[in-house]
């Protein structure tokens, strides 16, 4: 088969790669949990196939914000069939429980970061002249 043939079925098949992309949702976003336990608030998300050094996470006290990159495999190959999504992502995701700021303590193990949070727990106030107890506003 000649080259410029050859280019333009490459083309045509990247072209229904990025058609089959945004038909199937769009670019990769990972899926994420929030697990509660006790005094702490857990999230999940599955990253597989992320490198470490690509994933940043940023906690402002109101959300967690999650980005990095998937990265599509090298081109050495020909793609005669894709399904993975690959690509850069943000994924901004509220704390369902108030958590400390900054409490965070990540860890990955096999393509699932989990990301482990302090909640904030409630105090009763004591009064001392009126001897009563409340608890703060929220």
């Amino acid at each position: 088969m000649d080259k410029p043939v050859l280019a333009r079925l490459n083309r045509v098949m990247q072209l229904r790669e990025e058609v089959e992309t945004l038909a199937s949702g769009g670019p990769y976003a990972p899926d994420a949990d929030w697990l509660s336990s006790g005094t702490h608030l857990t999230l999940v998300v599955d990253v597989p196939g992320c490198l470490p050094d690509s994933l940043t996470l940023e906690d402002d006290g109101e959300a967690v914000t999650l980005s990095g990159e998937r990265r599509a495999l090298p081109d050495d190959q020909d793609a005669l069939h894709r399904e993975r999504r690959t690509g850069r992502f943000v994924r901004r995701l509220p704390f369902p429980v108030p958590v400390m700021t900054q409490s965070g303590e990540a860890s990955l193990v096999a393509g699932v970061l989990s990301v482990r949070f302090e909640k904030v727990h409630k105090t009763i106030e004591s009064h001392p002249k009126s001897g009563q107890l409340e608890e703060p506003e929220s």
